[in-house]
């Protein structure tokens, strides 16, 4: 077995993308992280790169699967902190009174497969995910708690010529270019967008950063899309079209299977549900869920 602190160094450079920010969230150095890091390399056989801006794993990981199985349940059990990711507009929602026993990653990581990888590999406990693109049958170890429901809108700069419209359509919108993230990023979000001749101009981000995802609809023509919490996240520097997007947006939960019965994934419930029915009595369009596990929460999405 390798011990805590090398896996847990190791585990954090994959989740967090940097020893520093491994090192803020365990309490150590940034040079103790990269030690660790590499004696737990080393005792796996393995290496590790940088790919797409993230760190990725080569060699067998038989061992080393096992093992963060392992330190899995230490962490169930108290032996460490719980590890929780979220979507960049969630994490200001659920941040504070966080239950102790669990730490929010950097909540900057964009599209599904990323985080179903670290979700499976059991580097991260739990991940607050957006609606629709949630665990399929592709995924039958991963299960989805929903949280919460809201539209999803188009947003532009303000002065952008849609704005003297009092309505819309989506033939209006293609006629201007609209943002879109890498191919697979959200595939239900994509394949809706592209069945109404959207999803065009493309932002290569693998990591969010305003400044190339809302930054792009500030003082140009493209055309973005925001939700409630979005917009407040952003800091309401765009402004919403009168038109909805053909699917709904929201929160859910994403966590192993192994755990939905746990004590602390109930309390952990307990938070998230108190602070989004808070953000509901302000913000009427945020519908909570009554508590619910399913195979896949269902997908909204309609046709166009």
């Amino acid at each position: 077995m390798v011990e805590l602190d090398a896996l847990q160094a190791l585990d954090g450079l994959q989740w967090l993308g940097s020893g520093e920010e491994a090192g803020k969230r365990f309490g150590v150095s940034q040079s103790t992280v990269s030690r660790h890091c590499a004696k737990a390399l080393r005792v796996f056989d393995l290496t590790l790169e940088r790919r797409h801006g993230e760190w990725d794993l080569f060699g067998d990981h038989t061992y080393l699967d096992l093992e963060r199985s392992v330190h899995q349940r230490a962490r169930w059990l108290g032996h460490r902190p719980l590890r929780l990711e979220a979507t960049y507009w969630s994490a200001p929602v659920i941040g504070p009174g966080l239950p102790a026993e669990w730490i929010l990653g950097r909540s900057n990581i964009v599209g599904i497969q990323r985080n179903f990888q670290l979700l499976q590999d059991r580097v991260v406990d739990g991940w607050i995910a957006g609606l629709p693109d949630l665990p399929t049958s592709a995924h039958p170890d991963l299960a989805a708690i929903a949280l919460t429901r809201m539209p999803v809108f188009f947003t532009c700069a303000p002065g952008h010529p849609l704005l003297d419209r009092d309505s819309l359509t989506y033939a209006e919108i293609a006629e201007f270019p609209t943002l879109a993230l890498p191919a697979g990023s959200y595939p239900l979000v994509e394949a809706a967008l592209k069945r109404i001749g959207l999803w065009t101009n493309e932002v290569r981000m693998r990591r969010y950063r305003r400044d190339l995802w809302e930054g792009q609809c500030e003082d140009r023509l493209v055309i973005g899309y925001g939700t409630p919490l979005s917009m407040q996240a952003s800091g309401d520097r765009l402004c919403r079209l009168p038109l909805d997007l053909p699917f709904e947006s929201g929160d859910a939960l994403v966590v192993h299977r192994d755990f939905l019965e746990h004590p602390r994934l109930v309390e952990l419930l307990s938070h998230l549900e108190g602070r989004f029915r808070a953000l509901a009595l302000a913000c009427p369009e945020v519908t909570t869920c009554r508590r619910q596990t399913r195979e896949q929460v269902p997908c909204y999405a309609h046709s166009a």
